[in-house]
């Protein structure tokens, strides 16, 4: 079991994070293993339903420390493109989805699964942190 992380002892107010978070969790594709598909049942209310996983090739996303990127489509439209950077948590990584009607970024955080071979998707529209510590705190007490 994975502890809470020291967010250095600050009194913070509650207020439940991941209550409000879009969430979803996507299963490896038998047949495409860089693909994960969205479980129905899971999250309806992504933007997504499924996901290609892939290594960064593109030098900014390199340089910004992206182990893997994560892209998926709708049509013909891209509805995600972000590069997935680790978090203090292993087996958890952080990237952002911008919308370009508000243009504004969210956080999305992913949580990998390897005895499942899957990953909990957790989308924070409109929010985007400065620090994940809150955040990863909450997703470790589920």
């Amino acid at each position: 079991m994975l502890k809470p992380l020291n967010i250095g002892g600050r009194n913070m107010a509650k207020k439940c994070l991941t209550a409000a978070a879009k969430k979803g969790v996507f299963v490896q594709n038998a047949i495409h293993t860089d693909i994960f598909d969205l479980m129905p049942e899971s999250g309806a209310n992504l933007p997504f339903s499924y996901f290609r996983r892939s290594l960064p090739i593109q030098p900014y996303l390199i340089a910004q420390g992206a182990k893997y990127v994560v892209e998926s489509h709708k049509g013909i439209t891209k509805v995600l493109h972000t590069g997935l950077r680790p978090t203090k948590v292993n087996g958890i990584y952080s990237g952002d989805v911008f919308n370009p009607q508000t243009r504004s970024k969210s956080l999305i955080l992913f949580c990998f699964n390897s005895a499942e071979c899957s990953y909990t998707a957790y989308l924070f529209e409109g929010y985007f942190p400065k620090s994940l510590n809150k955040v990863l705190n909450e997703i470790l007490a589920l």
